[in-house]
């Protein structure tokens, strides 16, 4: 059933060098555009969350088309990787685009010109980019354990790139000369290194031929299935609408955390620099527990790690609401450590699981839908992350916030510190209850031994 032979170290890596691209372009927009709005060219945070969120719109469409695309696709590169080459130089570019906007422009030209290039990025390449990026995890080999440390490279280069920037850019933009020169220094630097690490995965992996890939399906030929009955399929998959729920959970409360962010680290902390800290908090440890996770999910199972992490992950959401109580930032730096302990086996496994998905939908409705189905992560990821990044602003024009002032008032950092708190502690409890149902393995195991 698995592929035996197994992928090499150096393509498990290279594999995983791409989601540090992926992160120069999508944790760049979602922890630093909105304060590049506000602050650099005076928008107000509530348009800017309304501009954003109409574009969510257009991007749940795209992220399901490009998904069956995917699917339909039979090219000697594959089914997802020619569409992640081609995709790979205007993503970064277009993240370069889109920190530089006019500073000459009337505000209702810059709304036009935002929605235009976000839109752009986040339902066209970018989407094309990461649904082709994560399919390429259940295309490239049938081995569970391949597919875990898959994942769990792809997230410990993740972290690296959040890491860096959440640390680098502020600091860096300031160097380059502060307001729309640093802004556009920084953003050709970091759509340079996106396309860099974007290009790698390309040469590390290829695809399995697709009679292999097939393995386990009915045997007789079928016609490429339409669109209306892969989507009626994918609802007919609970496994697969639990994984949705999952990512955009997990996004929505990223999306505020990020946006919230260096808002948090400037006004609450006074310190623009200590977003990198509370960074850290929330990422080192998992970068340092992601080496185990395949024997941990070897020995115990994927859903079973992954609930028993966010359990561990709940502890350490009462520790923040604490520290927030009691205005102790020690104390929810210490929950964040907690809580991303807790993350670990879910996050390195999390693209594994998927893969279980996709099989599942084999195994019970003969059909294997790689493409789409791993559009999840794609429409929880922008979803999630782009209407997290809008009710920051929403929030921030509620609690008075004013990017231009010097001092902002007592309401407006009251406000961006409960949203950052909650927003981080409420993960974990979301995240176990939908692992609790998460059986997927379990019922894969049945179903095979039906066949």
């Amino acid at each position: 059933m698995e592929n035996q032979k197994g992928l090499k170290l150096i393509q498990k890596i290279g594999y995983g060098i791409g989601d540090a691209g992926s992160n120069f372009c999508w944790t760049f927009i979602a922890s630093f555009f909105l304060i590049y709005c506000t602050d650099t060219l005076g928008i107000s945070a509530a348009a800017i969350g309304t501009v954003l969120m109409f574009s969510r719109v257009l991007d749940g469409i795209s992220d399901v088309v490009m998904g069956r695309v995917i699917d339909a696709t039979h090219s000697k590169m594959g089914k997802a990787r020619f569409w992640y080459f081609v995709s790979s130089f205007p993503t970064a570019i277009f993240t370069f685009i889109l920190f530089n906007i006019p500073g000459n422009f009337s505000d209702t030209t810059k709304y036009v010109y935002i929605f235009i290039i976000y839109t752009l990025i986040s339902a066209v390449f970018y989407t094309m980019n990461n649904i082709a990026y994560s399919a390429l995890t259940a295309l490239c080999t049938k081995n569970h354990k391949d597919r875990v440390d898959m994942g769990s490279y792809r997230y410990i280069f993740a972290i690296v790139a959040m890491l860096f920037m959440s640390y680098a850019t502020s600091s860096m933009v300031e160097y380059f000369g502060g307001s729309q020169k640093g802004w556009r220094a920084v953003s050709i630097i970091y759509s340079i290194v996106c396309f860099v690490f974007l290009i790698i995965p390309v040469f590390a992996v290829k695809e399995l031929p697709e009679d292999e890939l097939q393995e386990g399906a009915p045997t007789e030929k079928k016609e490429e299935i339409g669109f209306l009955k892969g989507f009626v399929l994918l609802v007919k998959n609970k496994y697969f609408l639990m994984v949705l729920a999952l990512y955009l959970i997990q996004f929505l409360s990223s999306g505020v955390t990020n946006g919230m962010g260096i808002y948090f680290a400037t006004y609450q902390l006074g310190n623009a620099s200590l977003f990198g800290t509370i960074s850290l908090a929330s990422m080192f440890p998992i970068m340092v527990a992601l080496p185990f996770v395949s024997k941990i999910t070897e020995r115990f199972g994927m859903r079973t790690a992954a609930m028993y992490g966010h359990l561990i992950g709940i502890i350490g959401s009462l520790i923040i609401v604490i520290g927030g109580l009691k205005a102790s930032f020690a104390l929810v730096l210490i929950g964040l450590v907690v809580v991303a302990f807790g993350r670990t086996p879910e996050t390195g496994a999390l693209n594994a699981i998927i893969a279980e998905v996709d099989e599942y939908s084999c195994l019970k409705f003969g059909e294997r839908l790689t493409g789409t189905i791993f559009a999840c992560s794609s429409v929880g990821i922008k979803i999630g992350t782009g209407l997290g990044t809008a009710l920051c602003g929403f929030l921030l024009e509620m609690g008075g916030y004013d990017g231009m002032a010097a001092i902002q008032t007592a309401r407006a950092i009251t406000t961006i510190n409960w949203a950052y708190l909650i927003a981080t502690a409420i993960l974990p409890i979301m995240s176990f209850i939908i692992f609790y149902f998460m059986k997927v393995e379990q019922e894969n195991v049945k179903l095979r031994g039906q066949k």
